[in-house]
This record gives C-alpha cells, sequence and structure tokens, in this order.
C-alpha cells in the first residue's frame, strides 16, 4: 500500500496557528512546477552552446536556473566569452522554448488534482519570470490556460524574481494580502521571490538529476504535488 509507506516516511510538518486555514489566495510557478518544461530548457541550452562549441554542463545549467530570460542571457553571454550578445541570446533561447512548448505536453503529477481542489475556494494564480507569450504557449500545450484567475509573467513588474515584485503583483490579483496568499515554487529563486514578498511557501524542488534538491529555502517541503505529503499541507493551509 503506496500511501501507507508514504505516511510513514511524510516528516511532521509544523504549520504556525495564525497561518493555519488562512490562505486565500493560491500562486504558482509555472516551469518546473506546473510542467516539467526546465527540461526543456535544458535542450535548448544545450543547442545554443554546442552552436558555439562549447558543451552545456550542469555547472553552467546551475548559473542559470530560475532567472529571468534577460539575465540567463547575460550569463549565457559571459560563459561562452560572447559578452555584449546577452540579448541576442536571451531572444534565442526564447524563439527555440517556443519551438518546444508547441507540442502538447502533460501537467506535472498532481497539478491538475490540487488545481481542482482550489476551484472555488480561493483565487489560482500563475507567477512566472517568463515572457507571457511563452507561459501562454505552455499553459495552452499543457491544457492549463482555462485553469487560473490570473497570470503574471515578467513584462509585469521592473523585477523579477528573486525580487518580491511579481509574486506582490500575483496577491494583488487575488485580491488578498501577502500574508493570506500561499505560494508553490521549484527554484530557490522563486523561493526566495515569494518569501520576499511575505508570502508562505511550499516547496516541491527538484528530487533527481544533476540539480537534485531536498531543499530549496522554503518554509515546507513536500516531494510533489501529488504526495499525501502535499495534500495535507493544503488541507490545514487553505480555507475551507
Amino acid at each position: 500500500m503506496p500511501e501507507v509507506a508514504e505516511k510513514s516516511r511524510m516528516p511532521r510538518m509544523v504549520i504556525p496557528e495564525g497561518v493555519r486555514g488562512q490562505v486565500r489566495g493560491a500562486l504558482f510557478d509555472c516551469d518546473g512546477l506546473l510542467v516539467a518544461t526546465e527540461d526543456l530548457f535544458t535542450v535548448a541550452e544545450t543547442a545554443i552552446f554546442a552552436d558555439r562549441g562549447v558543451v552545456f554542463t550542469p555547472e553552467h545549467k546551475a548559473r542559470v536556473l530560475g532567472h529571468p530570460f534577460p539575465e540567463v542571457g547575460r550569463r549565457m553571454a559571459t560563459m561562452l566569452g560572447v559578452p555584449g550578445q546577452g540579448v541576442a541570446l536571451a531572444e534565442e533561447l526564447l524563439a527555440r522554448m517556443e519551438v518546444l512548448v508547441a507540442e502538447p505536453m502533460a501537467p506535472l503529477p498532481g497539478v491538475v488534482e490540487v488545481l481542482a481542489s482550489l476551484r472555488g475556494r480561493v483565487r489560482r494564480v500563475v507567477v512566472s519570470n517568463s515572457p507571457l507569450r511563452l507561459v501562454d504557449a505552455t499553459l495552452r500545450a499543457a491544457g492549463l490556460h482555462e485553469q487560473f484567475d490570473a497570470v503574471v509573467t515578467v513584462e509585469d513588474a521592473e523585477r523579477a524574481k528573486p525580487f518580491p515584485d511579481l509574486y506582490l503583483r500575483g496577491a494583488e490579483l487575488a485580491g488578498e494580502e501577502p500574508g493570506c496568499c500561499l505560494a508553490f515554487e521549484d527554484s530557490a529563486t522563486g523561493v526566495q521571490a515569494a518569501r520576499a514578498a511575505g508570502i508562505p511557501v511550499i516547496g516541491v524542488p527538484k528530487r533527481t538529476g544533476p540539480h537534485a534538491s531536498a531543499d530549496i529555502g522554503a518554509d515546507w517541503h513536500v516531494p510533489s504535488l501529488d504526495s499525501l505529503a502535499a495534500r495535507a499541507l493544503i488541507a490545514q493551509l487553505v480555507r475551507a
């Protein structure tokens, strides 16, 4: 019985009384949290490096993971030894990603169920470091484009994650104070942004591959959104 086994391994989740049952807005990262697009980013980044005769390594990936396109372009330009080409590299990465997300893809495990459990209880908002055109294409490819009440993308604030601006805008669109919202993130960059905005965070870190981590600095960590731990946390944090 897998659920019984999982329950026996599930760590105790400490939830302050002031937070329990108070969540009225749910804010979701997109890439790597709703859909496994981070692997597609790696495909695109690997191709960009290969075209320039450079092998894209896990160390390179660690330097760009979770950052907005302009910053990724700037960092790639530095790593490739072509300073001044950051804007062009960011545009190339975006163009490659638009091709890759054009095909239908499945949401990550538990996403559909979590969104369904929150429908009618809280407003659901996407908060992404990616441009709107890519986020919209990704949500459509995964069949999630009608599952959210609002979408916040990098164009909607002066500063991207890890600054709090996007999450503050997400809370505003949810119609709630930041402390009455709950963020879902898969990267340390996103967690930093949510916490800087005063929003508690459930972290769903990548558990396999070269960037696997059990702790990305979130208030709580779960192995996936379809885990017993995730369901238990949501049940206790979100208003009935």
